[in-house]
């Protein structure tokens, strides 16, 4: 097996376990499941008072019910990510240790080459831990761990879908452009 190789199977590794400590720490907790079934329901009933054009009530009370939906759906959001600072915390130190140990096995060996010569201020990110006379387009294994990690995190967090739902938090100007545009 390549380097490359093995060090993309040991970055996909090291996001499974940061995702299963993720997991034991927050997502299974009774606590997170029903702040997460409350940031659903308020999620829904937000839509769905921002999709009434005329409806019942007028617009002064819409738009408290809007505002209120809102402080509540903040409120909540921002509960939950104090319950995932632990969690953050752990995957953090995790993270460090398995970049140390990559680093360990890895050190001045170059895994892959890149296509093209990198800036100058993103040369010391690929080029971390390789000797000085390497090649300018070298890349270290610790430049790949850290990026296949970033890919194989985001796609486990969207194939398990265990985090807080990310829908609505989006700005509006990239969930509906075209009312942007509009002025809507």
């Amino acid at each position: 097996m390549s380097k490359f190789v093995s060090v993309l199977a040991f970055s996909l590794i090291a996001s499974g376990i940061s995702e299963a400590i993720s997991y034991a720490l927050v997502y299974r907790t009774d606590q997170f499941q029903h702040l997460k079934q409350k940031i659903v329901q308020n999620e829904l009933k937000l839509e769905e008072e921002k999709q009434v054009v005329g409806g019942s009530g007028s617009g002064k009370h819409r738009q408290r019910r809007i505002e209120s939906l809102e402080a509540m759906l903040s409120a909540a959001r921002s509960k939950a990510g104090g319950l995932q600072l632990r969690s953050t915390i752990m995957v953090g130190v995790m993270q460090l240790l398995f970049i140390y140990v990559v680093n360990l096995f890895f050190r001045g060996q170059i895994v892959a080459t890149l296509p093209f010569e990198p800036l100058s201020m993103f040369r010391s990110l690929t080029h971390r831990g390789l000797p000085e006379d390497s090649p300018s387009n070298a890349c270290s294994a610790t430049f790949v761990f850290v990026l296949g990690g970033l890919v194989f995190k985001s796609m486990l967090d969207r194939c398990l879908q265990l985090g807080l739902p990310k829908g609505s938090s989006l700005p509006k100007w990239v969930t509906n452009p075209e009312d942007v545009i509009a002025g809507k």
